[in-house]
């Protein structure tokens, strides 16, 4: 039994103008394989998945283009009724292409991009106070691009790479009205900066014969709102001359550090068993929720400045996946023709329980997925197949009790499902 042994190799950079803790690809899965097996795909995959996956699956020969469309309806329930979380859905594509420098040195690159259908991204800030499913509202629908990068030098590639998101920030708006010689003039200015943040990103990948195994970091990244907005009035004998400034500080949501240990097993007869374990560190997330700062000084009026900030005190979270794959090969050819898949995983809660101010919504999720694909063979010089995925995760009923009756929401039961679709074509040149 020939085996080899390979460190995946990458570098990484995400773009969002809104964050969370994890966008629509790290819930349901970037295109229709990843879904049908639930994410437990760590040490499996095709090229095509190699930004969410794992890099070294960028490094393979050929190019590829995939194009696919994903919908996730959203049941989420608040003592009993629907609290109206919007449905989330978009275009996925995926471009990957690699070749052979030497005999036994390959390289290559693929760019993965998610485009949700109502807009760019969506950045929300409601109280804290209010019930809300933080994981699940504005955090999936945003756009997402993942770009990686890998080398395989014989049985050794070494990787590393970084992760980058897009915060939105700056001086923000500033208006003065005054007054001088000539009479009343106004004078205004739009600052907006568009900061990044970095997070670190890792892998391995070992393949054993019929075994590989693989392991995968991806840094945090919290994508930040900061803007100031300053109005100043200065006109002969106005009382209300002074400054007002508004600053709005905060973050959208967080996406943590998630450390992600997967195998696969060829067990024969075309059929492959796959399992990951993924460690969420939730414990270091900010708060999701805005600081609006006001400070008001109009003529001897003293300043104020209210804020409200919760801490979410998230607890880091181990979520299980198991998947399976079946193949058949082509009657022609040693392509594979047909595949049937299925996953399930199991995701706890970050959420700890609400004995304050806060409302913040969410239990333990449980996934089942099935998939299926169909090899179309080559059309026009072209090799060609589609894949489609469908999920259905539930939400376990959970009920909370505040220690004091006069805390907002003192009692409330939340619970949920959610029904996932994805469909994806892929184009390969070989």
């Amino acid at each position: 039994m020939k085996s080899h042994a390979g460190v995946a190799g990458f570098f990484a950079m995400i773009f969002a103008v809104s964050g969370a803790r994890a966008d629509a690809a790290a819930v349901f899965g970037q295109g229709a394989r990843s879904a049908g097996v639930a994410r437990a795909d760590t040490a499996g995959g095709g090229a095509a998945d190699a930004p969410r996956v794992n890099a070294a699956l960028a490094a393979e020969p050929g190019t590829r283009v995939r194009i696919g469309y994903a919908y996730a309806a959203l049941g989420l329930d608040f003592n009993g009724r629907d609290l109206g979380v919007a449905h989330v859905s978009g275009v996925d594509l995926a471009l990957q292409g690699g070749g052979r420098v030497s005999r036994d040195v390959t390289i290559g690159a693929a760019l993965a991009v998610h485009l949700p259908d109502p807009y760019l991204a969506a950045i929300a800030f409601r109280p804290a106070t209010e019930p809300q499913f933080v994981l699940y509202e504005a955090p999936l629908r945003r756009t997402t691009i993942d770009f990686v990068a890998a080398a395989r030098v014989g049985p050794v590639a070494i990787d590393g790479g970084v992760a980058a998101g897009l915060g939105v920030g700056g001086a923000g708006t500033a208006f003065t009205l005054g007054q001088d010689g000539g009479g009343t003039f106004a004078d205004a200015g739009l600052d907006v900066a568009l900061p990044y943040r970095f997070a670190p990103l890792f892998g391995l990948r070992v393949a054993l014969g019929r075994a590989v195994l693989a392991a995968s970091v991806r840094g945090s990244t919290a994508i930040d709102l900061r803007l100031d907005n300053a109005v100043a009035i200065r006109l002969n004998d106005n009382p209300l001359n002074g400054t007002t400034e508004v600053r709005v500080r905060g973050s959208a949501g967080h996406d943590p550090t998630t450390i992600d240990i997967g195998a696969r097993v060829a067990v024969g007869g075309g059929l492959s068993l796959l399992g990951a374990i993924e460690y969420a560190v939730y414990s270091a997330a900010p708060p999701p929720s805005a600081d609006v700062g006001i400070d008001v000084h109009l003529g001897t009026t003293p300043g104020l400045r209210p804020a409200f900030v919760f801490a979410p005190g998230f607890h880091d979270t181990v979520s299980p996946r198991v998947g399976a794959e079946l193949r058949r090969p082509s009657p022609d050819d040693a392509a594979w023709r047909w595949a049937v898949r299925a996953g399930y995983a199991r995701v706890p809660s970050p959420v700890p329980d609400q004995l304050g101010f806060t409302t913040f919504l969410d239990s333990t999720r449980h996934e089942v997925a099935v998939g299926g694909g169909y090899h179309l063979g080559r059309v026009a010089g072209v090799d060609l197949a589609v894949e489609i995925a469908a999920q259905l995760h539930v939400l376990t009923a959970r009920a909370e009790e505040k220690p004091s009756a006069s805390l907002p929401y003192a009692r409330f039961e939340s619970s949920g499902t959610i029904v996932h679709g994805a469909a994806t074509l892929e184009a390969a040149w070989r």
